[in-house]
């Protein structure tokens, strides 16, 4: 018979995605939208265990918690986490949670929980059989260690979670890897081989050189091995693979005159987990992002085709913006996210009609007001996208002005994103030297009078004054 795991989520894609991951594995599966819910079927076990988000309507998962432990103490309930707090955690823990599992999901992570789980539900049901007296007071002390126990390996494993998800390259997954691991095993001897894919030979990252390592490793498995110790001895090698997509990437190496106990080699075992996780997330995400790009800037190029007056403007004011960041000293990651928001700056004038976009004399005041909505547009359509949500903000302000008077919000001097007051002045500059519908374009001198004119009301006079002194001037 199969056993049933029971998943309580308020997001019908997460209890989805979840219950069919765990039906894969050979367990089926009842699902909730709320702790109300969860408790109604809770009789309608038994379960193997329960997965449970912590913030929920009607009932929290805490609470959930509590009431599956008050019916059924042997049933262990595993809380739904994004990167939660460790404080939360903590609660769960001492709660009753037995474990957590973090999003997105992967199957291994699931099947170990699930193993786990099976192993202490065998042990507390084993334990009901010993005398009620003696069994409570040995549990007690089982659980407080336990606890304790528990708290100081969440408290680890959230940290070493917090500073992977920070990272964003591959060589600093890898170097963290190897940093994080030589701490778990302060005695042991730690570094990481890659593997070239051309040649099957393991490298030494650091030194370049060619490693020997034992080829049993190719199968993805753990190696342990005996190899020459200090003093004539042996020590022991342990080779742990780094597998990405069921492909090997490379193999941590750790040798140890003293071994490794059971408990570091589980900690070293989740810091793969993750950096695998992450790794896979990097790659995926820098490919989504790139493919995001590359829609969004033809968009802005096709934008830009509507209308020849204004033919390359995005591609000006990107270049102008980024001349502004480098002369005002911006980070490498600002003049990234500069480059992308002032390329996409117009992006929401797809929202505002030919017949206004394109009209050659005044427009009316209802014209105006809608040519107005295109930083709200622009903003719409970005920050539904993750990666985009600081680049939607500044786009949305780039028409804001220094006194105050600008739109969509009205927002004033040190209030308006940086970034945002960079684009403005270089967008104002390009619209003032090229060629519109209702004008020719102005001559350099005249458009820099005006931004000078300006100063202050419209512009940042910081950014006014670095723009004068070390990118229009010279340049006259």
């Amino acid at each position: 018979m199969q056993q049933k795991v029971l998943i309580v989520d308020d997001d019908a894609g997460i209890r989805d995605t979840l219950s069919d991951l765990v039906r894969l594995l050979g367990y089926s599966t009842s699902t909730a939208e709320n702790g109300l819910k969860a408790m109604e079927l809770f009789d309608d076990g038994p379960y193997l265990c329960v997965f449970t988000d912590i913030m929920m309507p009607k009932m929290t998962g805490l609470e959930l918690i509590k009431e599956v432990k008050a019916r059924d103490v042997s049933t262990p309930v595993v809380v739904i986490t994004g990167y939660a707090s460790v404080e939360m955690a903590i609660d769960a823990m001492k709660y009753g949670a037995s474990d957590f599992i973090s999003k997105p999901f992967k199957m291994k992570q699931i099947e170990f929980i699930l193993k786990k789980v099976e192993r202490e539900k065998k042990l507390l049901q084993e334990n009901k059989r010993f005398s009620e007296e003696l069994t409570l007071h040995r549990l007690i002390d089982h659980l407080s260690g336990q606890l304790e126990k528990s708290v100081e390996e969440i408290s680890t494993l959230h940290a070493i979670s917090d500073k992977i998800t920070r990272l964003k390259g591959i060589k600093d997954l890898v170097n963290t890897m190897v940093d994080v691991a030589g701490e778990i095993l302060d005695t042991a001897d730690v570094c990481f081989y890659l593997l070239d894919g051309a040649t099957g030979k393991f490298i030494d990252l650091d030194s370049g050189n060619i490693a020997e390592l034992n080829r049993g490793i190719m199968e993805g498995n753990i190696v342990r091995d005996r190899v020459p110790g200090s003093f004539d001895g042996q020590d022991l090698e342990i080779l742990f693979p780094l597998m990405i997509e069921d492909r090997l990437f490379g193999a941590l190496r750790v040798v140890s005159s003293n071994g490794i106990d059971s408990s570091k080699e589980a900690k070293l075992s989740y810091l793969l987990q993750r950096i695998v996780e992450r790794m896979e997330n990097v790659v995926l995400y820098e490919g989504l992002y790139e493919n995001i790009l590359s829609t969004l800037d033809s968009m802005a190029k096709i934008l830009d085709a509507r209308d020849p007056h204004t033919s390359r403007h995005s591609t000006r004011v990107t270049e102008l913006s980024m001349r502004i960041g480098k002369a005002l000293g911006l980070s490498d990651e600002d003049l990234d996210v500069l480059k992308v928001s002032a390329s996409l700056h117009d992006i929401g004038k797809v929202g505002v009609p030919d017949k206004i976009l394109l009209k050659k004399g005044k427009l009316t005041v209802e014209e105006m007001n809608i040519i107005k909505k295109h930083p709200d547009i622009g903003f719409d359509i970005l920050s539904s996208i993750i990666p985009m949500k600081k680049d939607a903000e500044i786009i949305r302000h780039h028409h804001e002005r220094y006194d105050g008077k600008g739109y969509p919000m009205g927002l004033k001097g040190e209030d308006i994103p940086f970034l945002s007051r960079i684009i403005t002045l270089a967008d104002a500059f390009d619209a003032m030297t090229s060629d519109r519908p209702y004008r020719k374009a102005l001559p350099y001198s005249v458009a820099l009078q005006e931004i000078k004119r300006c100063r202050g009301t419209q512009f940042d006079p910081g950014i006014v004054d670095m723009f004068i002194r070390k990118v229009i001037t010279p340049k006259i």
